[in-house]
């Protein structure tokens, strides 16, 4: 059986059936408003949370040849690398301002902020990657 418009008639079938969607509307039962709002908020409420794990970033961890150190994103600062890069903070993301490689794929990135965002150099052997202060990724063993 298919479900067609009002005053639609399905010819394969021979039946015919009509949507009014007034009479569904006034079909609606008050618990049955009320479930529709809290399912909406409820689901708003999530996404805000999530979008708000995503943006709260702390950190910025850099990597240059396998020496780890990691930098605060609260502040807006200028850093000279000392392998020949220098990264911007500035309102919580990070960049890649300058660096002496050929291609300068890492400044062409461009900026990064949410979580596990990655900036590799290669020719300077340096990743920055930003992650949550605090926050367990994975457990090994």
């Amino acid at each position: 059986m298919r479900i067609m418009p009002a005053g639609n008639v399905d010819t394969e079938y021979g039946e015919c059936i009509y949507l009014n969607k007034s009479k569904i509307i006034s079909n609606l039962t008050i618990s049955d408003t009320i479930l529709i709002i809290v399912v909406v908020f409820v689901i708003i409420f999530s996404s805000l949370l999530s979008y708000r794990k995503l943006t709260n970033n702390d950190i910025a961890v850099i990597e240059i040849d396998g020496d780890c150190r990691s930098i605060s994103l609260a502040k807006d600062t200028l850093i000279d690398l000392g392998n020949g890069m220098t990264i911007e903070v500035k309102n919580g993301k990070v960049r890649v301002k300058e660096s002496d490689c050929q291609q300068k794929i890492c400044v062409k990135h461009g900026w990064i902020k949410f979580d596990n965002d990655v900036i590799v150099c290669i020719p300077n052997k340096t990743i920055i990657y930003v992650s949550h202060r605090g926050d367990m990724d994975y457990i090994t063993q």
